[in-house]
């Protein structure tokens, strides 16, 4: 027996199939990207945001990841110290500091984002391309509905 037998028994077999493939998707991509570049989770997260909006302050990141504030100021100083991002003072408001990722910090982002890609590749090699385009409408559809759950 194997865990997605288990998982899938449950009275809610979705949730939980969707926490299988996460677990097994992630830890390891994350792990990897810790070992081969020497950035955590919360680290990668910033890199993320920082790749796809620069000028973001701590507080943004918090508020689109839904990370505590804590996580993402460790990590957010972390980065700096190693030179991947750079702060800047905001000139629309004195007290907030936009974040910046630096050649080093992109350079880095994309070394790493082939091993999520090609991860994403093998996840998705047992669908075929109809199933693939169905399955990223049902994805995008559920994460939309995400503010409806409370």
């Amino acid at each position: 027996m194997k865990l997605i037998d288990i998982v899938s028994g449950t009275s809610f077999p979705y949730v939980y199939r969707i926490a299988f493939l996460t677990i097994f998707f992630r830890e390891p991509l994350l792990r990897r990207i810790e070992r081969e570049f020497g950035i955590i989770r919360p680290e990668w997260t910033v890199l993320l945001c920082l790749n796809f909006r620069d000028g973001l302050n701590a507080r943004d990141i918090c508020e689109i990841t839904e990370q505590p504030s804590n996580t993402i100021s460790r990590a957010v100083n972390t980065l700096q110290e190693k030179g991947l991002i750079v702060s800047r003072p905001d000139h629309a408001d004195g007290r907030r500091a936009l974040l910046y990722i630096t050649e080093k910090g992109q350079r880095l982002h994309d070394t790493a984002v082939p091993l999520a890609e090609e991860a994403e590749r093998k996840l998705l090699e047992c669908l075929d391309a109809d199933e693939v385009r169905q399955l990223d409408g049902l994805l995008e559809k559920l994460a939309r509905a995400v503010p409806n759950w409370s």
